[in-house]
């Protein structure tokens, strides 16, 4: 233990060297070194309190319970850490809120004995500041709620501004709303709550000061929902996970909307005039959707529903017309079957583009070099493909190759690259119509684009690095009659 902590607190005496001075540090950490042997359990009472608060900060519950017996400076330190997170199972470290839900055989294999305490612990702790945030992750069995209740209450009690809570076995429990009914001005602007239950009163004002709200799978009903969000009129931020039935929202303050999951056949109108960010998962959204929401810059688009293969053809073609003031989409979707794609509409403004395909091992990819036909002032190009074998023999896309040169495309980054024919063919085609390149970089790991790690399954397999044997196949193929000055990296 307390060598690791040594180790800790080397990596914290760096990230605090602009505002400590060093030369009083280490002497500081040469004197305690000096007297372990006298007192080895307080032998860090001597360092700055910052370090000690940072250090605290980053520990999981368990380990903050244990270490407030090491020093009597660790627990009066305790009362000014601003973030909890107490968790009822062990969760792997690529754990997301999409897939916290029931799941008892992991919980019963997984579970931490010090949930309960840790708990306890917190409620009694006595503070002189307020609270920032607190993460929980339980089972939602009644046995434990009142626990939980009781240490949301003291949260609440202590101006919490963020609360975050994740059920993974039983969706039964309801979020105590309750505990937030007497503050008319809550000090609470984040509220993320996943497979609960949560059904304010038509009189309910406590959530007025919220900036963000995500809901992910919860256990509402439709008007439950529309009850809810009529109470947050500050809303910046919305996400909207497994959510049903969601047709209208309007919100005259919203920046950012995440739907994902969210089915909602028929007309889905989006009245937020000021939104900026929209990532949609779900069926094709009518044109008319975009046409109220001209503030737009940053989309990410999949679409679900693949009945017709001319159908996402169609309607990209048409979506493209009501985007013309975005700098930055994401476009994920699957190759369905034997598709000719028409170009686009005009994007005049896109700067960043990032394209997340599915397809067969043995498709061409040369059909992508049509958003940049699209985009005439395009930046920076990301690729990512993943290749599915139950995928039909025909699947596919017809492409006329295009003589055309693109002069404003800087940079082009390929993820999840395994070195295969269609993308090296792809990496050449791009090498030859862009002029201005000046950096291709290939990446075995999958690409990470806004909430896009919430969609990926757990036993995705970890990237591997290149080895100088694969640098050098991909080059021969790369030089292979093509000159070109652009940067070529392996990461």
């Amino acid at each position: 233990m307390l060598s690791y902590f040594q180790a800790m607190l080397c990596v914290h005496l760096l990230k605090f060297s602009m505002r400590v001075k060093t030369i009083a540090l280490l002497q500081s950490f040469l004197q305690l070194n000096s007297c372990k042997k006298q007192c080895l359990c307080d032998w860090i009472s001597g360092l700055p309190d910052e370090i000690l608060v940072s250090i605290l900060d980053k520990l999981d519950s368990k380990t903050a319970v244990g270490t407030s017996l090491l020093s009597r400076r660790w627990r009066h330190l305790r009362s000014f850490i601003e973030s909890f997170y107490f968790s009822e199972v062990v969760l792997p470290d690529n754990h997301c809120w999409v897939r916290l839900g029931p799941m008892r055989d992991y919980f019963n294999t997984h579970r931490d004995h010090h949930f309960v305490e840790s708990l306890q612990w917190f409620t009694r702790l006595k503070r002189d500041t307020p609270l920032r945030r607190l993460s929980l992750v339980f089972s939602g069995s009644a046995e434990y709620s009142d626990v939980v209740n009781s240490a949301i209450a003291s949260a609440a009690q202590h101006g919490i501004s963020e609360v975050d809570m994740a059920i993974v076995v039983r969706m039964e429990y309801e979020f105590p709303w309750w505990l937030f009914s007497g503050y008319r001005s809550s000090p609470l602007t984040s509220l993320c709550l996943s497979h609960c239950k949560l059904s304010v009163p038509l009189d309910f004002g406590g959530f007025g000061s919220l900036t963000k709200l995500a809901l992910v799978q919860m256990y509402m009903s439709l008007k439950e929902v529309q009850v809810l969000l009529r109470f947050c009129t500050n809303l910046v931020s919305l996400h909207l996970i497994g959510m049903f039935d969601i047709r209208i929202l309007r919100l005259p303050k919203l920046k950012e909307l995440i739907l994902l999951m969210t089915p909602s056949w028929g007309k889905f109108k989006v009245d937020t005039p000021d939104l900026q960010r929209l990532e949609y998962c779900g069926e094709m959204l009518p044109t008319s959707t975009f046409q109220s929401i001209p503030c737009l810059e940053h989309v990410s688009l999949q679409f679900t529903d693949d009945i017709y293969p001319e159908y996402d053809a169609d309607k990209l073609e048409d979506i493209s017309t009501c985007l013309t003031h975005v700098k930055s989409l994401c476009l994920r979707y699957q190759i369905p079957k034997l598709v000719k794609p028409r170009t686009p509409a005009t994007f005049l403004n896109l700067k960043v583009l990032t394209l997340n395909i599915a397809t067969k091992h043995s498709d061409d990819l040369l059909w992508m070099f049509m958003f940049l036909i699209a985009a005439p002032y395009l930046a920076t190009l990301r690729t990512t493909v993943r290749y599915l074998s139950y995928l039909e023999p025909h699947n596919g896309v017809i492409w006329d190759n295009v003589d055309f040169q693109h002069v404003n495309l800087k940079n082009v980054e390929m993820y999840n690259f395994m070195g295969r024919d269609n993308e090296i063919g792809l990496a050449r085609l791009l090498l030859c119509r862009a002029p201005n390149l000046r950096c291709l970089s290939f990446n075995q790991a999958r690409l990470e684009e806004g909430d896009d790690h919430q969609l990926v399954p757990p036993t995705w397999p970890m990237a591997e690095t290149f080895s100088p044997r694969d640098i050098q196949f991909v080059l021969s193929k790369l030089l292979e009659s093509v000159s070109f000055s652009a940067r070529v990296v392996f990461i």
